[in-house]
């Protein structure tokens, strides 16, 4: 019998895959879900507990009173105005922890919760121990393969992205012509592509994990409209990092990847 699991949900299609999975192997969960953030699923029916960014005090006592040591943070959030941020006892410290870092970008953050978290005694698990959702493998995913300009664009990516990590933004950028012409900050990946709509020629997508970011959240994503939006874009493929990049719903993917004549290639 596996321990019960903590799913601290945010955006997207990954918490409602995880509860799912839970569900199909008998697997107990307490789910959670933070005040004034958009979902697009409907969690009524798994009974979530909502809460502030600043109460602390009170998710640390859910977690208690159900007996759960092992933790996942699965899905986006939206970014609290820190500034602003009401908190209990508990939360100004870990708000101070997380104040006390240089730049405030998200891997910044996740990783002081993370080691705020685990301090505490949980277990604070990464989604791929969860789910079957990334592709290990350095290989070609569909029909389609990268063009020699390509590869030397999706070249270029990985320094670029090597090198804004150290700012901790550019999780994902758009190369063409061996010309950076989008990196993705605040605003998430889906809607930089589509400020790249008309503004280059065969483009690319390169997508993969900061230089040294944390592995147990925020890792880069693509779904299903991340490779629509790219052909709309007029984006010709899209690079990812094996190991660390979740790819959802696969085998649909590259479907609509091949009818859509995009490259998927793993880096």
């Amino acid at each position: 019998m596996q321990d019960k699991l903590g799913i601290f949900a945010g955006r997207g299609k990954l918490p409602q895959m995880l509860i799912s999975d839970c569900q199909k192997k008998g697997r107990e969960f307490v789910l959670f879900l933070l005040e004034g953030e958009i979902y697009e699923e409907d969690y009524s029916a798994f009974n979530p507990t909502k809460f502030g960014y600043g109460e602390v005090e009170k998710f640390l006592k859910i977690l208690h009173e159900n007996k759960v040591k092992n933790l996942v943070f699965i899905g986006g959030v939206t970014k609290p105005n820190f500034s602003a941020l009401k908190v209990d006892k508990t939360g100004a410290i870990l708000l101070a922890k997380i104040l006390a870092n240089k730049i405030l970008g998200d891997d910044a953050v996740l990783r002081t919760v993370i080691n705020f978290f685990e301090k505490k005694g949980l277990k604070i698990l990464r989604i791929d121990e969860l789910l079957d959702c990334v592709v290990s493998k350095k290989s070609i995913l569909g029909k389609h393969s990268p063009s020699a300009e390509n590869l030397a664009d999706i070249a270029l990516g990985i320094s670029a992205v090597k090198y804004f990590s150290k700012f901790d933004v550019g999780q994902s950028l758009v190369v063409a012509q061996k010309q950076i012409i989008a990196i993705e900050a605040l605003e998430g990946t889906d809607e930089m592509i589509k400020r790249c709509k008309n503004l280059r020629q065969n483009s690319v997508l390169v997508k993969m994990k900061k230089f040294k970011q944390s592995r147990k959240a925020d890792l880069p994503t693509i779904g299903i409209e991340t490779v629509k939006n790219c052909a709309e874009a007029g984006i010709k493929g899209i690079a990812i990092q094996a190991n660390s990049t979740l790819v959802l719903e696969k085998e649909e993917l590259i479907k609509v990847a091949d009818e859509l004549g995009l490259f998927l290639t793993v880096i």
